[in-house]
């Protein structure tokens, strides 16, 4: 995303409230890790958009031979980021970028695994086409694209039903963590639900065309690998 799209303020607002406003986080970021194709010796894993940083470290504690190269474009997240990680300094990377640009695409290593966390659906459809072909070509056989994100329902009803789940899901987070719906209250006063309140900064496109666009860019296998309340986890591999 571009600096126009997100504030600073806006990402420690996400630090404050995306323990409760991304449902079932502990169970999206365990699932991603456990898609990654590790191997023994060294090998390097790209994440698009780290924030403040609990996914890369979630990977680092679960392979002690992975090297993580975290890219953001928010200055506040990547000092979160900086901060959290600092007892990996010497398996991790930390880089300010725009997610939109093609300037960084290219990488010094070879790439076992790109991530990505509710980032790309900043992108519009073109853009993400664009990156999904870019990202192939940079990761080497045998690896893989693993992305969690917002999708777009492919039916009003269907959006309906994302909306309420999504709601609910936040919830029930908030009564689970704190006894009460403060965090709940705050979800619904932002208008953060945006298959309730849609907003130009969010372009999250339909998960059919999606996995289309990851064949197209010559993915294999591309699947899906968990779902709830508008929210997605899919991806696809590079063959040897």
């Amino acid at each position: 995303m571009s600096d126009q799209d997100w504030s600073e303020e806006s990402s420690q607002y996400f630090i404050d409230y995306a323990a409760y406003f991304v449902p079932d986080r502990a169970v999206q970021l365990d699932t991603l890790c456990a898609l990654i194709p590790a191997r023994r010796d060294p090998f390097h894993v790209v994440e698009l958009c780290c924030g403040e940083g609990l996914l890369a470290r979630a990977i680092l504690e679960r392979y002690p031979s992975s090297c993580l190269h975290g890219y953001d474009g928010s200055s506040t997240m990547l000092e979160k980021a900086r901060t959290g990680l600092q007892p990996f300094s010497e398996r991790v990377t930390l880089h300010e970028f725009d997610l939109a640009a093609a300037g960084w695409r290219s990488f010094p290593w070879p790439v076992q695994a790109v991530v990505s966390s509710l980032a790309i659906h900043h992108l519009d459809g073109q853009q993400k086409r664009e990156l999904y072909r870019d990202l192939y070509r940079l990761i080497d056989p045998g690896g893989a694209l693993i992305i969690a994100d917002l999708i777009q329902p492919a039916h009003p009803l269907g959006t309906r039903v994302a909306a309420r789940a999504w709601d609910e899901a936040v919830r029930q987070t908030a009564a689970a963590r704190d006894g009460n719906e403060a965090a709940f209250e705050v979800f619904q006063r932002d208008r953060w639900n945006i298959f309730r309140y849609p907003d130009p900064m969010d372009k999250p496109s339909g998960l059919y065309e999606q996995l289309r666009w990851l064949e197209a860019a010559g993915f294999s296998a591309v699947d899906v690998y968990w779902l709830k309340a508008g929210h997605a986890l899919y991806g696809g591999w590079k063959t040897e």
